[in-house]
C-alpha cells in the first residue's frame, strides 16, 4: 500500500453522459486509482487513490483533462499516524515548559 487520498472532482457543465462514461473508464483503467464513484452534492465524482509514490501526480494528471472544472485532494490519514503525531507534539511541549 502506498499514500492513499479522495480526489474530489468537479465536471465541466457541458459534459455528455456518453463522455463521462469513457472518462470514468479511462480513470478507473490509471494505474493507482482503485476506483472512481459519480456521486450528488458539491462533487460529481470521487476517486480512490492508493498511489505507490505520490498522490500529487495522479492528481495533476486528472486535473489536466478538459472535462475537469476543479479538484480537491483528502490525503488519508491512519489514526496511528495522527496519534504519534500529537504524541511528539505533547512530547515537544512538556520538554519546552522544562516538565
Amino acid at each position: 500500500m502506498g499514500l492513499r487520498a479522495y480526489l474530489l472532482v468537479n465536471l465541466v457543465d457541458e459534459m455528455e453522459q456518453a463522455e463521462l462514461i469513457k472518462a470514468m473508464r479511462e480513470l478507473e483503467d490509471t494505474p493507482g486509482i482503485d476506483f472512481v464513484d459519480p456521486v450528488i452534492g458539491s462533487k460529481d465524482l470521487v476517486i480512490m487513490v492508493d498511489a505507490p509514490v505520490t498522490v500529487e501526480a495522479i492528481a495533476n494528471k486528472i486535473r489536466g483533462n478538459s472535462w475537469v472544472k476543479d479538484t480537491e485532494v483528502l490525503r488519508i490519514v491512519s489514526m496511528y499516524e495522527r496519534h504519534r503525531a500529537s504524541k511528539v507534539d505533547l512530547l515537544r511541549s512538556l520538554n519546552h515548559t522544562g516538565m
